[in-house]
């Protein structure tokens, strides 16, 4: 059956509905595993306690009695197949929906027409499993259009964050906002086209501490030695020159 609300829309808005029933889908497709399996444990509990049940027993009660090994072991299998059916559900075989719905309602029925103590639970089942799957048969058909539906299986999901919200914020951003601080990653910021600056980057600008220059000893290659003293230059005459030391025994008049 053709639902308008999912029709493919030229603009895509139609992402946001067909997600949101993609999900609903989603949702049934595990309530009615988790039920199933979970019944399907009490009604196996219930038949090693030696009890046989209402329409889950009527197979294999045709292999002897309720205690009997082949009994034990067709019921058994029995449960675990339809806990797998349900569990492939949730894939595209929607159908086993309406296939766990029919059981849990020849369950009811079973029920109602056997008299037996243990018929309290199988109906108490039966019922809430006819509640639960009731809404099998729209579940199906709209999975049905969905799968040929543009945009399936995802519908966008950005695009549709985008639309219902139009102060859209990246689901990024506010992971880098709440994100602790050594674990952030600053943005990379661009430069201006017209910004062609060559100033230098001292170290004083930049927070580092500049280390102390170092000056080398350069060895002098080919410098001739300096001498500590001088020797006295010699006279003529062969006697040594003393320099004057500043000091006389003449007298000298102050004009």
């Amino acid at each position: 059956m053709f639902d308008p609300k999912y029709e493919e829309k030229p603009d895509h808005s139609h992402y946001s509905i067909c997600g949101a029933r993609k999900n609903d889908i989603y949702e049934f497709s595990r309530n009615v595993f988790v039920y199933t399996a979970g019944v399907c444990m009490v009604m196996l509990f219930i038949t090693y306690c030696g009890a046989a049940m209402p329409l889950v027993s009527w197979i294999p009660s045709l292999f002897g009695c309720s205690t009997c090994v082949p009994f034990l072991f067709v019921q058994t299998a029995e449960l675990i197949l339809v806990t797998a059916a349900s569990f492939l559900a949730f894939g595209k075989f929607k159908v086993i929906h309406i296939g766990l719905f029919i059981g849990y309602v020849l369950l009811v029925v079973a029920t109602l027409i056997d008299s037996s103590t243990i018929g309290i639970i199988t109906f108490i089942i039966g019922v809430i499993g006819v509640v639960l799957t009731a809404p099998c048969f729209k579940m199906y058909s709209d999975y049905n259009q969905l799968r040929n539906t543009e945009g399936w299986p995802h519908f966008s999901l950005h695009y549709t964050e985008a639309m219902e919200h139009p102060t859209f914020t990246s689901r990024y951003m506010s992971e880098y906002r709440t994100a602790p601080e050594d674990k952030r990653i600053a943005p990379s910021v661009s430069e201006p086209e017209d910004s062609f600056s060559t100033d230098p980057v001292l170290p004083e600008m930049t927070g580092i501490e500049a280390p102390e220059p170092v000056m080398e000893d350069i060895p002098v290659i080919g410098a001739a030695p300096v001498p500590s003293t001088m020797g006295s230059p010699e006279l003529p005459d062969g006697e040594a020159f003393e320099p004057d030391s500043g000091y006389t025994d003449e007298p000298f008049d102050i004009q």
